[in-house]
């Protein structure tokens, strides 16, 4: 009783031995391995390994290049328009003085303090405004059993 149900099921699942994808006897491969033409090197740029190396092909590590600020920097940055005044206030008093001086250095937390990014006129943005759409004027007329109606938003 199970060779019967065994037969059965290897008549439905079991994979045959010959393959379709597998020549037959009396086909002949063309060409043959033996009369493979020479290969020829691709003329491109790409080919040429001497300007393409590998870590220019390489996707996957292809981040892009960190920058490290320090906290001087970053002072910098934020003092950027008060310096600017203050340079161009000099250069109003002192027109003939050209002598180069140091860059002034500044305390992170003194340019954290002096900075007001915002103010009363200049609210930072609000989270959590919905966009309010306006339907247009120019509407598609809809169809009758239209599943799906589309409307035109401004």
């Amino acid at each position: 009783m199970l060779d019967k149900f065994w037969r059965a099921v290897g008549k439905r699942v079991w994979i045959k031995d010959y393959k379709d994808s597998l020549l037959h006897a009396d086909t002949f491969r063309h060409p043959s391995p033996l009369n493979q033409p020479t290969y020829k090197r691709p003329t491109t740029e790409a080919s040429d390994i001497s300007k393409n190396p590998y870590f220019k092909r390489d996707t996957r590590r292809n981040y892009p290049i960190l920058a490290v600020y320090t906290q001087a920097d970053v002072a910098k940055l934020l003092n950027k328009p008060i310096t600017q005044q203050i340079s161009t206030e000099t250069a109003e008093t002192q027109p003939e003085k050209s002598e180069s001086k140091l860059p002034i250095t500044i305390d992170l937390n003194s340019a954290l303090l002096s900075a007001t990014p915002y103010s009363n006129t200049s609210l930072p943005p609000v989270p959590g405004k919905a966009y309010s759409y306006t339907f247009s004027d120019i509407q598609e007329i809809e169809q009758p059993g239209q599943y799906y109606p589309i409307y035109n938003v401004n």
